[in-house]
């Protein structure tokens, strides 16, 4: 895995995993102990209490020898697996629980400790009691008092290796768990691990082959989370990239369609003249084309250039209020020979007489120029044209609609493309490059407005919005 996230990750949680547990073991552990030792010496000083007061009858009548409390230590030494010693209030041990303590008998427990007795305070203690007993040990003393004097005191003692022995089987158990738990925890966490890492690897070879230049690639990530959204969206930019490489290829396409049918007219031309082929008388009329021929080619570099500056944002607007009706109206004019000449009937119904906008005129004049020419243009003989102005909330709609073949949904979508002119011969409109509708586009943007494009039967309807002044 080298130094993948896959590897980092496993690690990183890895080790959080065993911490975390490790941590919890030892803290239940401790709880355990804790819990156990409690439990133990309460039970100690509860059975501490009733010795006590046993052996203050004993300790006052001065007979530490007695067989009842004898017996009795004894019982209770088995029932609690603990040994109990009596002392007296000299600290001197006077009675043992056990057969085998009995050369304890006489021996004198620290004053220390005989002192907090004395004061009526209980004592609690681990170790070996000053090496009096053979092994670590729990240790909880309990005072005597007769008639309120202090006579002396009750020592339980149990062992605390046998304390633990005993719950030994309960930290095996506690202990087994938690190694189970971690065990499950590595496996969800490797499982969920893979889920992550899996599609990301998918991702990066997709991306490889992308940046290899095949843009077909597409990803099939369900995982219902981020990860999934990442993978859409990587399908999204593969798609994006897909139509740009496959708009640049249709651009260098039609580019070298438009410019070598006319300088292979122009060169043919030249050529002719030059070898004497086409004769004196008709130079002249032949120059004419060639000079069409060239502005033509000049115009199709001038809008290549200016719609480049348009996308790339240098695009100068200067907003001003004026009426918009007058100028539609002289567009109108501008087209009136095309108009005559295809016997169009053309209808402008406004909405009231005088309508003020908030834009550029300037480029709006170029906007309404450009679909006009399309209407006229692509308008059958003795067809219709409409121009409609509406208003809604804060804009000014404007709908040009002219009569004619119809445009397919597939075609809608491209009509905005540079070059598209939405016939495959190419040759019906020659005054054209496919370049005015992309212009429009770019203009309506860069100005805030938005404009669309409908068809239905018969007809072709180019909607814009333009903001009231």
């Amino acid at each position: 895995m080298k130094n993948s996230i896959q590897k980092r990750l496993f690690i990183t949680y890895g080790v959080a995993i065993i911490i975390g547990f490790a941590i919890l073991a030892l803290s239940l552990l401790r709880i355990f102990d804790q819990y156990f030792i409690e439990n133990r010496k309460e039970l100690l000083y509860e059975q501490g209490r009733k010795v006590a007061r046993e052996a203050a009858t004993v300790l006052y009548s001065g007979n530490p020898n007695s067989r009842s409390l004898i017996n009795d230590l004894q019982v209770l030494d088995r029932f609690l697996d603990a040994h109990i010693w009596v002392i007296n209030s000299d600290g001197i041990i006077v009675a043992v629980s056990g057969l085998n303590e009995e050369r304890l008998l006489g021996r004198q427990v620290r004053e220390e400790k005989i002192g907090n007795l004395a004061k009526g305070e209980s004592i609690e203690e681990r170790g070996n009691f000053d090496g009096m007993l053979g092994e670590s040990s729990l240790t909880v003393g309990y005072p005597v008092f007769v008639n309120n004097r202090f006579s002396g005191g009750v020592l339980v003692h149990a062992s605390l290796l046998e304390i633990q022995e005993n719950f030994r089987e309960i930290y095996r158990l506690t202990l087994w768990v938690i190694l189970i738990s971690v065990a499950i925890a590595y496996a969800i966490l490797y499982i969920q691990i893979r889920r992550i890492s899996e599609p990301l690897k998918e991702i990066s070879g997709a991306a490889k082959v992308i940046a290899g230049g095949e843009f077909h690639k597409r990803l099939n990530i369900n995982t219902g989370d981020e990860i999934e959204e990442l993978g859409n969206s990587f399908n999204n930019m593969a798609k994006s990239l897909e139509r740009i490489e496959e708009n640049r290829r249709n651009l260098i396409a039609n580019i070298s369609h438009d410019l070598r049918s006319p300088m292979t007219s122009i060169r043919g031309f030249i050529e002719g003249m030059i070898d004497g082929t086409i004769p004196e008388d008709k130079r002249e009329h032949y120059l004419n084309i060639v000079l069409d021929e060239s502005n033509r080619l000049i115009k199709m570099t001038n809008e290549l250039l200016e719609l480049g500056n348009m996308q790339q944002g240098s695009l100068e607007i200067k907003k001003e209020a004026f009426e918009l009706n007058e100028t539609i109206r002289r567009k109108l004019v501008a087209y009136e020979k095309g108009i005559t000449e295809k016997k169009l009937d053309v209808v402008f119904s406004m909405f009231e007489e005088k309508t003020f906008v908030l834009s550029d005129q300037v480029l709006l004049e170029r906007v309404l120029s450009n679909l006009m020419d399309n209407a006229v243009k692509f308008t059958p003989e003795k067809g219709s044209i409409e121009i409609r102005t509406s208003t809604k909330e804060d804009r000014i709609k404007v709908e040009i609609t002219n009569t004619g073949k119809s445009i397919s949904s597939e075609e809608l979508n491209r009509v905005w493309e540079r070059f598209h002119k939405g016939d495959t011969s190419r040759g019906l409109h020659k005054g054209g490059y496919g370049l005015g509708l992309a212009i429009v586009r770019e203009i309506i943007s860069q100005l805030g407005e938005r404009i669309w494009v409908s068809s239905g039967e018969g007809y072709v309807k180019f909607t814009l919005t333009i903001e009231k002044a």
